[in-house]
């Protein structure tokens, strides 16, 4: 088996090799699919390197920073987990080294790049992490003035700031599972007043799964993707199907929703402005900081869509299985994430820019240097196993 693997991946290398990705593929769907397979089953291959121990290293939960010169994700790795920031300009590798009884996880800058906001998770001294005592905090873009913004329980994720910097969004799970498929339930949207301290539940429909959630620039309105909500109006999905349908559907003819993707403005429901081609369970809604370009996920299909009022929503990339995915605030770039490669590719025309492969895949290929890289240099960086400075020291 190992053989039989082994000689795939050298054959699919020596085919990679070959061509010169900018002439040969011309339209934005065949570049992203053609970029994706050739690095993910470099890497994900099985059996393809032949390893005696299986290292831990992924990434997850990216975002840009305000300039959008950096990716900042969370990083785990057999010796920890770390928020890091990689500089597409410099390749430089910084980091926010957490305290030991902490995981910092989901950073995200403020628009204006002087402070990070990210979630907090306590871990016990059994090495387990509370998920439900997670709160958000606040820090300094060089890490200085590091705090815990949020109090309460409940699961706190995916922070985000306001753009005048004084409020931040995130969601909730008001419930702690203990067996299932998640960990947490009952997700729903609240946000903290950085002036005064005041934690508002701006949502009440007790999500299976709640992300992406950012505001409008009127620091009002916001948008979030949201799965199977368990309540409306005190009325339970289950064992109320049929009567819970209905709300729906009387939403629905109202122009409203609390499924997939939804806007609201504070507490209020308010029509929802995007309307999506029937049977695309639109998902992952990415925003702009201007709020004039948004792209969406079709269901899980790795396909992500250009929105267009007109209804011409256009294909920005075919990605395949997305673990996370990310726009720059000005719009211009997508990046993605497949495991073990974070990619990025322009919105207007879908070229792919940049592949960022983990230095410890890598290593594991002896035809990396090579056949590989040296082919697309500007195009394939490496991702150091380690990161050149810790900002928060």
């Amino acid at each position: 088996m190992r053989k039989s693997n082994s000689t795939k991946i050298n054959r699919f290398i020596r085919l990679i090799s070959t061509f010169d990705l900018r002439t040969s593929i011309k339209k934005a769907a065949l570049s992203c699919i053609a970029i994706f397979i050739f690095l993910n089953v470099m890497t994900f291959t099985g059996g393809c390197f032949a390893m005696n121990k299986i290292e831990k290293d992924t990434i997850s939960n990216l975002s840009f920073s305000h300039d959008g010169k950096k990716v900042v994700f969370d990083r785990c790795q057999n010796d920890g987990c770390q928020i890091q920031v990689y500089n597409l300009e410099t390749g430089e590798l910084a980091a926010y080294q957490s305290p030991k009884n902490e995981r910092w996880m989901m950073g995200k800058y403020s628009y204006d790049g002087k402070r990070i906001t990210f979630s907090v998770i306590p871990v016990k001294f059994t090495g387990d992490l509370d998920l439900g005592e997670m709160q958000i905090a606040v820090m300094d873009a060089d890490g200085k003035n590091y705090k815990k913004v949020t109090t309460g329980p409940g699961a706190k994720l995916y922070p985000t700031f306001s753009h005048n910097g004084k409020k931040i969004l995130y969601a909730c799970a008001a419930r702690i599972r203990e067996s299932g498929r998640t960990p947490a339930a009952q997700y729903d949207a609240w946000e903290i007043d950085l002036t005064t301290g005041k934690q508002t539940q701006l949502t009440f429909f007790k999500y299976f799964y709640m992300s992406n959630l950012t505001y409008f620039p009127d620091d009002e309105r916001f948008i979030y993707y949201g799965e199977l909500p368990d309540e409306f109006e005190g009325l339970r999905s289950y064992p109320h199907a049929e009567a819970f349908k209905q709300k729906m559907i009387e939403l629905g003819r109202k122009g409203m929703n609390i499924m997939n993707v939804v806007v609201m403005k504070g507490k209020e429901m308010i029509p929802n402005p995007y309307h999506f081609p029937p049977k695309t369970f639109a998902k992952r809604p990415l925003l702009s900081k201007d709020g004039s370009i948004l792209l969406y996920e079709k269901s899980d299909s790795g396909k992500f869509y250009l929105y267009s009022p007109e209804g011409n929503h256009r294909l920005v990339c075919h990605a395949g299985s997305v673990s996370s995915a990310a726009i720059s605030p000005d719009g211009e770039w997508l990046t993605e994430t497949m495991g073990e490669v974070i990619h990025i590719f322009r919105v207007k025309d879908g070229e792919h820019y940049r592949g960022i492969v983990l230095a410890t895949v890598a290593s594991k290929n002896p035809n990396w240097e090579n056949n590989v890289r040296q082919k697309n240099p500007q195009k394939i960086k490496l991702l150091p196993n380690k990161p050149s400075k810790i900002i928060n020291e």
